[in-house]
């Protein structure tokens, strides 16, 4: 019989922000580095001089791959995120209540040219208390 194993990838919630860290701290262990014996005496026989730099940029490089391409992983085969269809039968009352347009009034063509005679009435009057 055949098993059929799931590899299932645990991505934590906060994996940007492991690329960016692992992003700096090899940009550090890098200037560690780079103020070495190694660079400074131009010759690899200083190399255990500065293996604490070197075990640096070894380790975070590895971290700096690793949750790079985990977190390319997650964005590239999610796919598409599945939103429910809204329905009358599953939407929830809070989104209802933000979602309820106000009741329109129905008004007549004489209510319109009314109202709208009313407010020019209005304007008149007070751009004459303004000239006065």
């Amino acid at each position: 019989m055949a098993e059929t194993s799931v590899k299932t990838i645990n991505i934590p919630s906060d994996i940007e922000y492991r690329v960016i860290g692992n992003a700096f701290g090899l940009l550090i262990a890098c200037g560690g580095l780079l103020a070495g014996a190694m660079v400074s005496q131009r010759s690899v026989d200083y190399w255990q001089e500065d293996i604490v730099p070197l075990v640096l940029v070894l380790f975070l490089g590895y971290r700096l791959l690793s949750t790079f391409v985990s977190t390319m992983t997650v964005y590239h085969g999610s796919g598409p995120l599945h939103v429910p269809k809204v329905s009358r039968e599953n939407i929830q009352r809070v989104h209802a209540a933000v979602a309820q347009l106000p009741a329109t009034m129905n008004y007549s063509p004489e209510q319109v040219v009314e109202e709208v005679s009313r407010r020019i009435e209005a304007q008149k009057a007070q751009m004459a208390r303004k000239n006065q």
